[in-house]
């Protein structure tokens, strides 16, 4: 198969990796008990855990201004919370 023209392979972006990646989620779940048939449901969520930066991968084009730069990176550390009430 012939790569498209300005393309360094067919197989496109997921042939290079971006340097450095570190992507630690992590969740934890608490239930507490109300009455007999009711609970109460906390829980927390983390993604990216240690909010380090995770670049994306370089510009693959060759025919681009930009080949082999990174222009950008992954998301910062998000963290959620929810509660939820069960009967």
């Amino acid at each position: 198969m012939q790569p498209a023209v300005g393309t360094y392979s067919p197989l496109g972006a997921n042939t290079i990796l971006g340097p450095g990646l570190v992507q630690i989620d992590m969740g934890v779940t608490r239930s507490f008990r109300v009455r007999e048939r009711q609970n109460v449901q906390f829980r927390a969520e983390a993604f990216n855990l240690p909010n380090h930066l995770n670049p994306n991968n370089p510009v693959l084009a060759l025919n681009s201004r930009d080949f082999g730069k990174i222009l950008s990176a992954g998301d910062p550390r998000i963290m959620q919370f929810a509660l939820k009430y069960l009967f």
